[in-house]
């Protein structure tokens, strides 16, 4: 889980950079062409002004994104060591099952996985307590050769416990281990259910992920796009002004990242939803 969405923040701030750069290329050939735009009288001069402060604003959210990437590329350091410096190709894959067979399946999750054997232990340690209050018994027969004055000798020998105090020593031990294993089945009951729950709400979250994505794929960013492009035809025109379209791009951007931070979030979910059960 860690390392998935150490690639997944990771991929998200690259993507986020090619957008800013794109924007930053648009502004640097709006600013190559207001001079002349200017001297012909068909811009004013505080057009260039404002296309420089959108360069200089830009240029910040470009260093932010630097520090960003070297937060996210120490991360990914962590679990891939030099790898991390590579670039990052492919893309996250869907869900490995479905989500109802990880409703079904709940007792392979990893956490769950444990407590069977965690179980056994504490049941074989009851027993051994049980064990404890009956008598046990063994016998023995040894042959000594001696000296001759004394003769050889066969000795036979039985032993035997006799349990006492039952309800102070045994009863006790045994009443500990019988909590200790009621304790185990509550707990795997609670994780259970907890897992479960956490199941429902990611399902919850993916679905409302997979529908705010497919909206701006299909409508959103169209219409932002849309927006910027009437936008700088009305300045082209002189029937608009500049801050009309830098606010236009400006829109453009947050929505494309908007959409870039909704699929890291998809993506974080179904990682999650992926490393439940451990192949």
């Amino acid at each position: 889980q860690e390392l998935s969405q150490a690639w997944i923040m990771a991929q998200a701030i690259e993507q986020r950079d090619q957008v800013l750069a794109a924007l930053l290329s648009e502004n640097q050939r709006l600013q190559d062409s207001l001079p002349a735009r200017i001297a012909g009288g068909t811009v004013q001069a505080a057009d260039l002004l404002m296309a420089r402060q959108e360069a200089l604003a830009l240029s910040d959210r470009r260093d932010d994104l630097q520090r960003d990437r070297s937060k996210a590329r120490a991360m990914l350091r962590r679990w891939v060591g030099a790898r991390a410096d590579e670039a990052l190709q492919g893309a996250p894959g869907p869900l490995s099952r479905p989500l109802d067979q990880l409703r079904s399946e709940v007792h392979r999750y990893a956490e769950l996985a444990q407590y069977p054997a965690m179980q056994a232990m504490a049941l074989a340690e009851k027993r051994e307590a049980e064990a404890e209050t009956k008598g046990d018994w063994s016998w023995e027969v040894a042959y000594s050769r001696r000296d001759r004055r004394w003769g050889d000798m066969v000795s036979f020998q039985v032993t035997f416990d006799l349990p006492w105090q039952q309800e102070r020593r045994q009863g006790p031990q045994i009443k500990a281990k019988q909590l200790e294993l009621q304790r185990l089945e509550a707990e795997q009951e609670d994780v259970t259910r907890r897992h479960l729950q956490e199941l429902e709400d990611s399902a919850s979250e993916l679905a409302a992920l997979n529908s705010q994505i497919e909206r701006l794929q299909s409508a959103g960013m169209g219409l932002a796009q849309g927006r910027a492009e009437l936008a700088l035809a009305n300045y082209q025109s002189a029937k608009g002004d500049l801050s009309a379209v830098l606010a236009a791009r400006a829109q453009v951007r947050e929505t494309h990242w908007r959409l870039i931070d909704l699929q890291a979030q998809r993506d974080t979910v179904i990682a999650r939803l992926n490393s439940l059960i451990a192949d």
